[in-house]
């Protein structure tokens, strides 16, 4: 439906007979970066729980852990900090 409306206010252009397909394309391209937000309470919670974990346990959260997971110990606090606390 929003491909459709921006047509109709003259945002872009759809050459192509069906919309559908460029609709479940666009769809599928959003859901890849779009976080799963089917996760509960409870669990939104569980995984701040075993971030700061694993950012206070040293002999875990080594020299290597940014390397590999691309977020330092401080940033991972600040990721933890936007999860809901129990």
């Amino acid at each position: 439906m929003v491909l459709g409306d921006l047509e109709r206010e003259g945002e872009l252009v759809i050459t192509c007979p069906s919309i559908q397909l460029i609709a479940d394309r666009v769809a599928e391209a959003v859901l890849a970066v779009v976080p799963n937000t089917t996760l509960s309470l409870d669990e939104l919670s569980g995984v701040r729980s075993l971030i700061l974990h694993a950012i206070w346990d040293k002999r875990f959260f080594d020299w290597e852990m940014p390397t590999l997971t691309g977020f330092n110990a401080d940033e991972f606090k600040q990721i933890a900090e936007k999860l809901p606390h129990a």
